[in-house]
């Protein structure tokens, strides 16, 4: 090993971090004022051009300095990695990933390259993206032992940033996830879910009552629909108002997790010790959000988890998934400590129940409202099997889900037309393996690109119509939405029960159009979905929900008053 390889990897991982941590935690000037001053005063207290000349010399320093550790560290192997797009020799890929839709960049570089697996370089770390739904189950379903591990991203992991590091989601293929892993399925597997079923549906349909008063407010109702669901199977607890306080904590602990969670949307998971810049630093205004999206995180994780105990302790607990698992700790016999961490993994169990549940039921669900919008057919053709069935005199129940086949089918083509988790979760390669004659080292971090998959035309052809009948046909596979292998969403079924109970009673109860323009001409919506985030939504778009006839909105209105 050369003189300059061991500066590199050596002296450079093990002091850089302190180094630029004391660089970066040294205040450019006293004048500066703490809380932030106003953007000119700002200015007036650093010298002009320098503090930004300053903080791009560093950062260049400190990019070429991480690129070469990694370079330095990298095992040279007989195989070549998997084909790559052009890329810098320092740097790689890095000024060439897209800030937005990455997803569909990384699709393009698969089709240009003529493989559905590629590799990408971030300043030496290896990312291989996967893009089609053979090359995933592959490795990640069949070789799950060697990739079900998470990298662990900065932003996501740091208690100094956002603290959401042991949500069962995120965790390390380790103990504390195998036990928060254990405690989910024995909560959600599917025997379980069905004792839910009266939840979900009492949920379901007070939501759709609503809509009925308030028909533009479908996304509201949606989300107090799926907030209040998991709150009452998961910690027993009943929302009664649109402005309860538990709604707040969801709702801005779910903004700030599937903002942070996506590892190309901040610099730090790249560059893991920017962590430790000071949130007055010009530029670090995502350290900022970061410390308000810990609290919401704090909040999430406490306040539901607290008002449980509290009502056991009183003994006015009502059944829930986390009275089950905190009575079942209650009588092992164990001491103290042993005590007290496994309550805060019944703790972080119950709130990435609480944290991933929702926004996605939610996202789904307002596909559904733009697929209708756009195809009324489809809704037509939905609504006389449902008609068929439930001969216009109730509502559906879950029992009829297979008498409803037409209606499955529309709810995985909701799922696959516009996937909702385009980029899912990244998984961790923990060994050196070959795929096809590719290089997959240790330490790889894994990227699935369900949206690739879920538009690939060699499963489903003239993949951008929305078109239920293909899955009519048993053999086509339905869109990767709940994640693979070990990494798989544990509450699929909780999900499932949810969307189809939902759709269902909305097919049964209501017509969805578009609006119209002053001569009567429908205005449909672009169909594009938002930005860049863990979990996507359509884009805002405008619709008409109102009840199919009187008679169906007095079945939904009984119901309610019952």
């Amino acid at each position: 090993m050369g003189s300059l390889s061991i500066v590199v990897s050596v002296l450079v991982p093990r002091h850089l971090p302190n180094w630029m941590g004391i660089l970066l935690s040294i205040p450019p000037s006293d004048k500066l004022e703490y809380p932030l001053p106003p953007e000119s005063k700002r200015r007036m207290a650093l010298t002009p051009g320098l503090h930004d000349t300053y903080l791009l010399g560093l950062l260049i320093v400190a990019l070429g300095a991480v690129s070469l550790s990694r370079l330095s560290k990298r095992r040279k192997s007989p195989w070549r990695l998997p084909p790559s797009p052009k890329s810098d020799p320092l740097f790689g890929h890095i000024r060439f990933l897209p800030s937005v839709d990455e997803h569909i960049v990384y699709k393009q570089w698969s089709d240009e390259l003529k493989s559905d697996i590629i590799s990408l370089n971030m300043m030496g770390q290896i990312i291989i993206v996967l893009n089609s739904a053979e090359v995933a189950n592959e490795l990640l379903v069949k070789r799950s032992a060697i990739y079900a591990d998470r990298p662990q991203m900065a932003m996501v992991r740091s208690e100094r940033l956002t603290g959401w590091g042991n949500n069962t989601a995120f965790l390390s293929h380790g103990e504390r996830w195998r036990q928060q892993r254990k405690m989910s399925h024995e909560v959600l597997h599917r025997k379980s879910t069905e004792e839910l079923w009266p939840v979900i549906v009492k949920q379901s349909r007070l939501a759709l009552q609503r809509l009925l008063d308030h028909p533009t407010e479908c996304l509201a109702e949606f989300k107090r629909m799926a907030a209040s669901s998991i709150l009452s199977s998961a910690y027993g607890y009943e929302v009664t108002s649109a402005d309860d306080d538990f709604l707040e904590i969801v709702e801005a602990a779910n903004q700030g997790l599937i903002s942070t969670a996506l590892a190309g949307n901040f610099f730090v998971n790249v560059i893991p010790w920017l962590e430790y810049i000071p949130t007055w630093f010009p530029g670090a205004e995502w350290k900022r959000l970061a410390n308000k999206w810990r609290t919401d995180k704090d909040k999430m994780l406490h306040t539901p988890f607290n008002w449980t105990k509290s009502q056991m302790t009183a003994g006015t607990a009502p059944p829930s998934m986390l009275k089950n698992l905190l009575t079942s700790l209650a009588n092992k016999d164990i001491d103290l400590a042993s005590l007290l961490k496994e309550e805060d993994h019944i703790r972080w169990t119950t709130g990435t129940m609480f944290s991933a549940g929702s926004d996605t039921s939610v996202a789904v669900l307002m596909v559904f409202v733009l697929a209708m919008t756009m195809h009324p057919e489809v809704q037509a053709k939905a609504q006389r099997e449902i008609d068929a069935v439930l001969g216009g005199n109730r509502l559906p129940g879950m029992e009829d889900k297979i008498s409803l086949p037409f209606t499955q089918c529309l709810i995985k083509e909701v799922l696959r037309w516009r996937q909702i988790v385009p980029l899912a979760i990244p998984h961790k390669c923990t060994q050196d393996n070959n795929y096809k004659g590719y290089h997959i080292p240790e330490g790889s971090m894994i990227i699935a690109n369900s949206w690739a998959m879920s538009n690939d035309p060699r499963v489903y052809p003239r993949p951008g119509d929305f078109n239920p009948d293909r899955f009519l046909d048993s053999s086509v596979p339905e869109a990767p939405t709940f994640g693979y292998g070990r990494r798989g969403c544990p509450g699929v079924h909780f999900a499932e029960a949810t969307l189809f109970i939902t759709i269902s009673t909305m097919l049964a109860v209501f017509d969805i159009r578009p609006i119209c323009d002053e001569v009567g001409n429908p205005i449909l919506p672009s169909g594009q979905m938002g930005p860049n985030l863990l979990v996507s939504h359509p884009a805002p778009f405008d619709c008409v929900i109102s009840p199919r006839s009187k008679n169906h909105e007095q079945l939904l209105r009984e119901w309610a008053e019952a």
